[in-house]
């Protein structure tokens, strides 16, 4: 994938010059630049643990991004709150967003793109880290990853289901603009740019509590000449009384579903072998004797049809005798008749 021209590069550029966008009615505020925050100063292990279990979580360091799990490119979440870190599937990963994580909209023309009114409680993972929230952000750091990607990887944003907008952006500087990269009131897909061995964070906005699921897609331009691509899913339960227990439950709908299909497949398939032995056994077929694993009424339906083919031949045999007689007896009457006129 080719770096976007404007909207993606400056998230880049963002990697160092990170403020916090969204407080209490004010402008944002300046921060240090990211070499002195500990939270972006990172050493990703190629041996990381991968683990498997669904988890919630409510506040600590997690990022998305791409690995190579066995030779494969798959998109996953680091869960930096353990020691060492492991990686999680997203979709398998819900993030909560508490009271904690509700702040006031700011007011100014350059939040008009959050589309709602000043002080209107938003629920924001931030871009600077705050205590009790989730902070969530994008890597390109696993060593792997980084001597196989060109420049960098795109993470593109392909649908969101969810009560209100998400609204990801940058603020970049101490009195620069805010770089909007993802608004999901706007026409999707839409794509955000990753520098190879970087760790960016960005404030993620939602306009009302629920649970939002967000379809995304990790992919690169490989110095081997292929692409690399891998589909998944972030879940959010939004607000103090969104149960997260239901955004997994939502998670795992599309393997339920699935596991539901293959099953049903499987005992169609069942079904129809079941139903083709009758005709694999004949004698089961005259008795009427169900074979193994075969309804009685398959045996029983081909008797009937035999029955009611014999009793039909039967019939047709009486008409035809009846007529044969009948011409005999006409015959035969014509003959005396002709007898008594002589």
């Amino acid at each position: 994938m080719t770096p976007p021209t404007t909207r993606g590069r400056r998230a880049a550029t963002c990697a160092v010059l990170l403020a916090t966008a969204l407080v209490a009615g004010a402008a944002p505020a300046a921060v240090a630049d990211a070499p002195d925050d500990p939270g972006l100063e990172q050493t990703v292990d190629a041996g990381e643990e991968v683990v498997t279990e669904d988890a919630v979580v409510t506040d600590g360091h997690v990022d998305v991004g791409p690995r190579f799990l066995d030779d494969r490119w798959t998109m996953l979440a680091r869960d930096d709150r353990e020691v060492p870190s492991v990686w999680r599937d997203p979709a398998r990963t819900v993030l909560h967003l508490g009271d904690t994580a509700v702040l006031p909209a700011p007011d100014g023309p350059d939040y008009e793109f959050l589309g709602v009114e000043p002080g209107t409680p938003l629920h924001v993972v931030p871009q600077t880290q705050a205590p009790d929230v989730v902070w969530l952000g994008w890597n390109t750091q696993d060593p792997r990853v980084v001597d196989s990607i060109e420049q960098g990887a795109t993470l593109r944003l392909d649908g969101l289901e969810g009560p209100g907008k998400l609204l990801v952006f940058l603020q970049e500087g101490v009195t620069g603009p805010p770089n909007v990269l993802w608004d999901s009131g706007e026409p999707l897909p839409q794509e955000l740019w990753m520098e190879v061995n970087t760790h960016v964070h960005a404030n993620w906005v939602f306009t009302e509590p629920g649970i939002y699921r967000l379809d995304v897609t990790t992919l690169a331009d490989l110095t081997d000449g292929t692409v690399a691509e891998d589909e998944s899913t972030l879940v959010f339960a939004v607000g103090q009384d969104t149960d997260p227990a239901e955004a997994l439950a939502a998670a795992g709908g599309d393997t339920a579903s699935d596991t539901a299909s293959d099953t049903a497949s499987d005992t169609a398939s069942d079904t129809a072998e079941d139903s083709a032995s009758p005709a694999a056994d004949p004698d089961a077929a005259v008795t009427g004797a169900p074979g193994a694993g075969e309804p009685a009424s398959d045996g029983g339906g081909s008797a009937l049809l035999i029955g009611g083919a014999a009793l039909a031949v039967l019939m047709l045999l009486l008409v035809v005798v009846g007529r044969v007689l009948g011409a005999r007896r006409a015959r035969a009457a014509a003959e005396l008749d002709a007898g008594d006129e002589s």
